[in-house]
């Protein structure tokens, strides 16, 4: 099953897609405050319900796994389904999930068995939006497709702000409160979604089985160069985030820094993405894309061995902002590629099988911060993620030269050509925000 791009991704052929876009973009951003809102609330009304961090703990991991579960069957249905129509149930039926646990708190008779289940239903319907939404941004992004990618970068990092503001005001209003505003965050963003007119249906060209096309999603993110580049990279940046970020709180709080302090590294993290997202096309306009990426990739690394010098919260709050600032530039710069590589009718299942192998890999990244904390000095504990950071920075850099020193093209599946994903003018065809790390997510 292979397919070129429909003329929906041609300039000037869709007049619903500028339009269209925005409306994507509003809904994702109510959709992301309400779901960071109950985010932060979720482990605290577990705790107050058990009494247990253990259950807690277990509440936050059945959602992960159930996102994980889900995400092969959401990739093949993401490229199968209408998208448009596979994104509004995942939200409805995000919204019955959290429906479930807004009643039973204000009622007063949550139970840890309903909470778990939520939680699980709630990722597999986060799993299929997610699917669905990538498969449909190729026909969604307007022309100037680097702003836009700039901009998809800018709202995730500014919800990742917000959204915790919120829960934690609401929860303090009412226990349920927070879980009613991700019901109402959920409903909207389906009504906005419902509005689109782009035709977001997959091009099939052949029915094949289940089996079939996850196969084929594998196989040709594995055959891309490129495209397994930046599997493997975004694996990597993301297990490594992932332990500085528990690092971080770990020795902040070991050191007796208060929970308010610690929080706000969290926060200077995710002000730093948002101003490296709004920062992105200015930065694009002026150097080229190859030199963005070798700097970001190595200053990263220099900010990540200063920290072994961080004594205080402020400090690692500092850092940690300047290294989330770095990370939109590379992720909108790999991301856009990825977007302008992949045939339309390989678009869920790509997505998916690079964020389920970056979410996997993550998983390990807190216990292994934990481990080194607890045996390690803190200037040790840093110096071993710059050395990670030191490894991924040399592939990425070796890496994109070759890319960029070869041939200047990348065949497609169809036998077209598409461009080095480092060349001078940084332009490419379609684009999609990078993931870049998540402090909160991190975090829970």
């Amino acid at each position: 099953m292979t397919a070129t791009p429909t003329a929906a991704v041609e300039p000037g052929e869709n007049p619903h897609r500028g339009g269209d876009f925005h409306r994507y973009w509003i809904a994702g951003a109510i959709d992301q405050i309400g779901s960071q809102a109950t985010g932060i609330v979720l482990p605290l009304v577990t705790l107050a319900v058990t009494r247990s961090p253990a259950a807690a703990g277990l509440v936050g991991a059945l959602a992960l796994t159930g996102r994980l579960v889900a995400a092969p069957v959401a990739g093949v249905l993401a490229d199968r389904l209408p998208r448009k129509r596979m994104m509004v149930v995942s939200l409805l039926v995000a919204a019955g999930a959290m429906t479930a646990i807004l009643v039973s708190v204000a009622a007063g008779v949550p139970t840890l068995g309903l909470l778990a289940a939520a939680a699980f239903v709630e990722g597999v319907a986060q799993s299929g939006y997610e699917a669905a939404g990538s498969g449909a941004i190729r026909r969604l992004l307007p022309v100037d497709d680097q702003k836009a990618l700039a901009r998809l970068e800018a709202r995730n990092n500014a919800a990742r702000i917000a959204g915790p503001l919120l829960g934690g005001a609401l929860y303090q209003l009412a226990r349920w409160l927070p879980f009613l505003a991700d019901v109402v965050s959920y409903l909207v963003a389906a009504a906005l979604v419902a509005t689109i007119r782009t035709d977001l249906t997959p091009e099939r060209t052949q029915r094949t089985s289940f089996r079939t096309d996850l196969r084929e999603g594998l196989r040709f993110v594995w055959g891309q160069p490129f495209l397994r580049f930046v599997t493997i990279w975004a694996a990597g940046i993301n297990f490594t985030f992932g332990a500085l970020v528990y690092y971080a709180i770990l020795t902040a709080g070991r050191q007796g820094a208060p929970a308010a302090s610690i929080g706000l590294i969290l926060t200077i993290a995710s002000v730093g993405g948002l101003t490296g997202a709004l920062a992105a096309p200015m930065v694009f306009s002026r150097v080229r894309p190859v030199t963005v990426i070798v700097f970001a990739s190595w200053a990263m690394v220099g900010l990540v061995v200063a920290m072994s010098q961080a004594r205080q919260t402020w400090s690692y709050g500092l850092l940690f902002g300047l290294v989330f600032l770095l990370s939109p530039l590379l992720g909108v710069i790999f991301q856009s590629r990825v977007i302008a590589l992949t045939p339309d009718g390989l678009q869920g299942r790509v997505a998916t099988v690079m964020g389920t192998v970056g979410e996997v890999l993550q998983t390990p990244a807190p216990l292994l911060a934990g481990v080194l904390v607890a045996w390690y000095s803190p200037a040790t504990v840093a110096l071993v993620f710059a050395a990670a950071l030191a490894l991924l920075a040399t592939y990425t850099t070796l890496v994109v030269r070759q890319l960029r020193a070869g041939s200047g093209a990348t065949a497609g599946t169809d036998g077209s050509a598409a461009a080095d994903p480092a060349t001078d003018d940084g332009r490419s065809a379609d684009g999609d925000a990078g993931a870049s790390p998540d402090p909160e997510e991190a975090r829970r």
